[in-house]
C-alpha cells in the first residue's frame, strides 16, 4: 500500500522542528512491512526564518530518511498575503501530485490548509484521501470565512477525518457538523527514555518546553512558580524555547528576583530536549490552547509526572492523577497548588511510561492508522 503524506509544514533547512510530529508519524508508518510512505508538499517559508538562518535556498529538496521518501518544494511566503501564499502552495502541490498520481493508493493530508490539492487529485485521478487536523486556529478564531467554506468542502470529500484529541474532535464536529475520529499524535518511546540517574530529595526541577509566545503563557507559569517556591532555593524551573516573549519573560524573572531559580534556555535541539527532560522531575504545560500537546507525551515517556492547563488536547492525555494534574487556564493559584502537590508527591515513573507505551507509542498509533488506510483502499478497489 502506497501512502502519500501531504503536509502543511515539515522539518526543513530553515526549521528542523517544523511539524516534527508529522515526520515522526511518517517514519513510524514506514516501519510497517505493508506500507510505503512518500512525503510530498510545498512549504512556504517566512522571512523571519530566512533572516534568522541567513539562508536563501528554495525549490525542490529530495531525500530518503528512515525509509521515508521526501520531496519538498520550499518557497518564500509573502507577509500578510496568506491567501496568495496558499494559492501558490496549491499550484505547486498539484504539479507534484500529478507526477505521482499513478503510484498513490491514498493521500493523507496533515491540516486542511494543504487539503485543496488532495481534493483536486480525488476529482482528477479518483485517488481517495483522509485528513488529520492539528491546527489550533479553529479554537482561536483565526480561520477566515472563505477558508471555512473551503475546509468544509475538503472534509466533506475526505474518506476519513481525524483530530488529535477528543476535545478537538468535539469542536470540529460542532463547527462542521461532520464526524471526526480521535487518533493521537505519536511518540518515539525508544528515543524518549527515562533517565537512569537516582533522583535527589534535595533538589527538584520543573521544565517547560514551548515557543515563547502569548498562547504558551509562560508569564503565568513564572508568576505561579515564584509564588510557590520563592523561599525554596532547592526548586528550579527551566524553560526551553525561543520566541517573541523572551524579553518580557526575562523582565518578569528579574522583577520577581528569581534569576537564580528560573532559567530561559533558548532554542534546543531534540537531543538537548531529551537530556533536559531526563534531568528534570516534572513537566509543566501552561498554554491557553493546544490541539494535542506532544511535549506532554514526550515527557511522560521519560517517566515524568506532568501538570497542564485544561487547554484542549491535554485532557485526552492526563486522565488519571497518577500521571499528573490538570488545572484551569490562567488560574495562577491552581497552578501554584498543583506544583506544590507534585513537588511533595512521589510518582511511579514506570506507571507513567507504561501508560504512554500502551496509548501513544508507534505500534499503537500505526495500527489505528493502518486500519483506516486498509478500509479506504479496499473501498477504492471495489
Amino acid at each position: 500500500m502506497h501512502i502519500l503524506i501531504l503536509p502543511t509544514a515539515y522539518p526543513n533547512i530553515y526549521n528542523d522542528h517544523s511539524s516534527i510530529f508529522v515526520q515522526d508519524q511518517a517514519r513510524a508508518l514506514a516501519k510497517h512491512k505493508d506500507i510505503e510512505v512518500n512525503v510530498v508538499g510545498s512549504i512556504p517559508i517566512s522571512f523571519k526564518y530566512i533572516w534568522e538562518k541567513k539562508i536563501f535556498k528554495f525549490g525542490f529538496f529530495e531525500y530518503t530518511n528512515h525509509k521515508v521518501k521526501v520531496k519538498l518544494f520550499l518557497f518564500p511566503s509573502i507577509p500578510k498575503l496568506r491567501r496568495f501564499n496558499n494559492f501558490i502552495r496549491f499550484l505547486l502541490n498539484k504539479v507534484m501530485l500529478k507526477k505521482m498520481s499513478n503510484d498513490i493508493d491514498l493521500i493523507h493530508v496533515h491540516n486542511s490548509v494543504a487539503g485543496e490539492a488532495a481534493l483536486w487529485c480525488k476529482n482528477k485521478f479518483k485517488i481517495p484521501y483522509c485528513v488529520t487536523e492539528h491546527s489550533s486556529a479553529y479554537a482561536r478564531g483565526l480561520v477566515k470565512k472563505y477558508e471555512m467554506n473551503m475546509y468544509k468542502k475538503i472534509y466533506q470529500n475526505a474518506k476519513c477525518n481525524i483530530a488529535v484529541s477528543k476535545e478537538f474532535c468535539r469542536l470540529l464536529r460542532k463547527i462542521f457538523d461532520l464526524n471526526f475520529k480521535y487518533i493521537p499524535n505519536i511518540v518515539d518511546t525508544n528515543f524518549f527514555l527515562p533517565s537512569k540517574k537516582n533522583y535527589s530529595n534535595k533538589s527538584f526541577k520543573f521544565i517547560n518546553i514551548a515557543n515563547l509566545n502569548k498562547n504558551k503563557n509562560q508569564l503565568s507559569l513564572i508568576k505561579a512558580f515564584s509564588n510557590a517556591f520563592i523561599d525554596n532555593k532547592n526548586v528550579s524551573l527551566l524553560i526551553l524555547g525561543g520566541g517573541p516573549e523572551y524579553d518580557n519573560l526575562m523582565k518578569e524573572i528579574e522583577k520577581l528576583n528569581m534569576k537564580e531559580q528560573i532559567t530561559l534556555y533558548g532554542f534546543a535541539t531534540r537531543e538537548e530536549v531529551l537530556r533536559e527532560l531526563q534531568n528534570s522531575d516534572s513537566f509543566i504545560l501552561s498554554s491557553k490552547y493546544e490541539t494535542f500537546g506532544v511535549v506532554l507525551i514526550e515527557s511522560m515517556s521519560c517517566g515524568l509526572p506532568v501538570i497542564s492547563t485544561k487547554c484542549g488536547g491535554p485532557e485526552s492525555i492526563i486522565n488519571d492523577e497518577k500521571l499528573g494534574l490538570l488545572v484551569e487556564k490562567n488560574d495562577i493559584e491552581e497552578l501554584v497548588n498543583a506544583m506544590l502537590k507534585v513537588y511533595n508527591h512521589r510518582y511511579n515513573r514506570k506507571y507513567i511510561r507504561d501508560y504512554i507505551i500502551e496509548n501513544f507509542s508507534e505500534p499503537v498509533v500505526v495500527f489505528k492508522l493502518n486500519e483506516i488506510y486498509e478500509e479506504i483502499v479496499c473501498q477504492k478497489l471495489k
